[in-house]
């Protein structure tokens, strides 16, 4: 059997990045709408009366391409880190005691990699880890919660909405174009947020299930004295 680990640093860690990612994206809705509000002010021609609609515009520009580098950047962070925290929650939850779970450690984050079969199986892994995480003997039979059937609509509406805010760019060339496409980016970055948001919980609930199992676990072994 596989020895407990104390995860709290992953934890934190993970809860740390999760809450910049949310900041950053909120940053970014924000820098959407004003973008959005310049592309409006060019479309009705009014623009030029009130400033330099040429500098305003390589202003945003620039904005917007800070901005999206550092989210990609925060991405791969919090991919990365949340990616190794599962297969740790995974390998924690035998480590309680869990027999015959479905998903490996390794799997638990391997089926996100897989298309068509990442519609489902990572939200699978994910309720698994978490009615594992009890210690409970009959942990097969408890419900999982429904936060995590939230967290996981949330992450395909995400993948929903990115996909098409980056088809929407690419293709943008004029001016409604460029009014859809941002739009579409600030909804993509809105849903993000409520990701992010949805995760948290999930995080949290299954750090706090853990730790508790496992406390509780060795208060039954008997007294070496």
């Amino acid at each position: 059997m596989s020895i407990f680990r104390d995860f709290s640093a992953s934890t934190t860690w993970v809860i740390r990045i999760l809450w910049v990612l949310i900041a950053v994206d909120v940053i970014a809705v924000v820098s959407g709408y004003f973008e959005f509000q310049l592309l409006v002010d060019i479309g009705n021609g009014t623009g030029s009366l009130d400033y330099d609609v040429s500098a305003a515009a390589d202003s945003s520009d620039n904005r917007q391409r800070i901005v999206g580098i550092i989210q990609v950047a925060l991405w791969l962070v919090a991919g990365i880190s949340i990616l190794a925290w599962i297969r740790l929650a995974n390998k924690n939850a035998r480590a309680l005691g869990a027999t015959d779970m479905e998903f490996t450690p390794n799997w638990a984050i391997g089926w996100y990699f897989v298309p068509v079969a990442n519609l489902w199986k990572p939200y699978q892994a994910m309720a698994e880890i978490w009615r594992a995480s009890g210690g409970s003997k009959s942990w097969k039979t408890e419900q999982a919660p429904g936060i995590l059937a939230i967290w996981w609509f949330v992450w395909l509406a995400s993948n929903i909405f990115d996909r098409i805010a980056f088809r929407l760019t690419m293709k943008a060339e004029e001016i409604p174009e460029l009014q859809n496409a941002s739009l579409a980016m600030m909804a993509s970055d809105v849903v993000s947020v409520f990701l992010s948001l949805a995760f948290l919980e999930v995080v949290k609930d299954i750090s706090r299930r853990q730790p508790a199992a496992a406390l509780e676990k060795t208060s039954e072994q008997p007294d070496p004295a």
